[in-house]
């Protein structure tokens, strides 16, 4: 047992030999023979004890136990309360969801203060436990790691010992400890896993619970390996000032792994692995255009990149009743003049023969359909197609406008005039927009 929580703790750099760090000992026989472990190995220790309030009395002695272990072993010991009810009915979240944010809060705050380690009792058949209900959940190549060696200031130096051999070191070395009740009830899915899936993988197959252990160190190779393909790919992204990120197509088709890669890329982002896998079929189709949504963040498929960034909100609409009156936070401004007056049009400037526009004119975005008989074109164009002419990419479009009047396009706004508004005799509207243009 010694020789194992040495090789992992020494081994994998987790730790320096006799260097100060927390244990978060909750009372039950992990927790207790992890503090047993490091303090044999010669490492201070700080206990930190978090009483979550949940089981009343249960909760309590658990709270004993551990005060009563540290006063005998002469370690200092700092027990704090949460309140998970109430932070759980705040956030919206899960009792077990509220309680791990408070507990983390805690464990972050204490290594503030210092040691700057902090020991957590997690073990190898934890691992396999949470490789199975990453792989339930749909967790994808996010999962494949379950739960690491370190993250951050949090080691865990039991992860390459079984639960069998650390019931035996408590067994021989007489370790208190207490039992959790909750850890048996079926309704919460990993003692399902636990209690009934690992012991029927054991019926089907003996020593399936050893492989399994295997596995997941051989996949947690795997997902380094995926970490590191994705190193170039990630050197190559191209950073946009509006927080948006262009992915290079070719870089993801190329590989030999592309859907392993998506899963680096976007999972981090909360994108479920569903959501991944039509993303890469519209990739295999040339789907361009294609969007995919996961709160606050957007894919969308572009000519040759993946665009990821903050999901836009589709552009206000305007009704305009006249020159004069322009609706608040248009962003139009029109004024009249004489024939004669036009000096240039540009990608914020138009100029409209006066007798062409009927008020009350809208600036909308514009939609799936729309069509409008560009300058000089001689017919109509739907306008779908001049913003490809012009290579607005896709994941902008959705910004381009319209200004209408009377059910026609008089102006895709900073891209192309209509050919009924053409500058002929009379008075002249002078336009300029100053919201978003195609053109810049």
């Amino acid at each position: 047992m010694i020789a194992a929580v040495e090789r992992t703790l020494y081994g994998r750099g987790l730790a320096l030999p006799g260097e100060p760090l927390w244990v978060a000992v909750s009372g039950g026989v992990d927790s207790m023979v992890l503090l047993h472990v490091l303090r044999t190995m010669g490492h201070p220790v700080h206990v930190v004890h978090v009483d979550h309030g949940l089981r009343g009395v249960e909760s309590d002695a658990d709270r004993d136990l551990v005060e009563a272990a540290c006063d005998a072993l002469g370690l200092p010991c700092t027990v704090e309360r949460v309140e998970v009810k109430a932070h759980a009915d705040a956030e919206g979240i899960s009792p077990q969801m509220a309680a791990r944010e408070l507990r983390y809060a805690i464990f972050r705050r204490l290594v503030e203060e210092g040691p700057p380690k902090l020991a957590l009792a997690h073990h190898a058949d934890d691992a396999v436990e949470t490789l199975f209900m990453h792989l339930l959940r749909g967790m994808g190549a996010r999962g494949w790691n379950t739960i690491p060696f370190a993250s951050g200031p949090f080691i865990r130096p039991l992860l390459e010992v079984e639960r069998a051999t650390i019931l035996d070191h408590a067994r021989r070395h007489g370790i208190g400890y207490r039992e959790d009740a909750s850890n048996r009830d079926p309704k919460y899915l990993r003692n399902r896993v636990r209690h009934e899936l690992m012991p029927l993988l054991e019926d089907l197959r003996h020593g399936a619970a050893r492989v399994l252990k295997r596995d997941v160190a051989l996949l947690r190779e795997v997902d380094a390996l995926v970490r590191k393909e994705t190193i170039p790919i990630k050197e190559g992204i191209e950073h946009r000032s509006d927080g948006s990120m262009l992915v290079p197509l070719v870089a993801i088709r190329s590989s030999l792994a592309p859907g392993l890669l998506l899963h680096a890329l976007l999972a981090q982002l909360g994108f479920h692995p569903a959501a991944l896998d039509d993303l890469r079929e519209a990739l295999r189709r040339g789907a361009t255009g294609a969007t995919f949504h996961h709160g606050p963040m957007r894919v969308v498929v572009d000519r040759d990149h993946l665009v990821i960034g903050p999901a836009t909100d589709r552009p206000m609409s305007w009704t305009i009743d006249s020159p004069g009156s322009l609706p608040e936070g248009v962003p139009l401004r029109i004024t009249t003049h004489a024939s004669g007056m036009v000096d240039h049009q540009n990608g914020r400037v138009a100029w409209m023969d006066g007798s062409q526009v009927r008020f009350p004119l809208v600036l909308r975005p514009w939609r799936a359909g729309d069509r409008m008989r560009p300058l000089g074109l001689g017919g109509s164009k739907l306008v779908s197609d001049l913003l490809t002419d012009a290579k607005v990419p896709n994941h902008l479009r959705e910004q381009a406008m319209v200004l209408e009047s009377e059910g026609r396009i008089l102006w895709l706004c900073g891209l192309r005039l209509a050919e009924e508004v053409r500058v002929q005799d009379g008075d002249v509207l002078r336009m300029e927009y100053q919201g978003w243009s195609p053109l810049g």
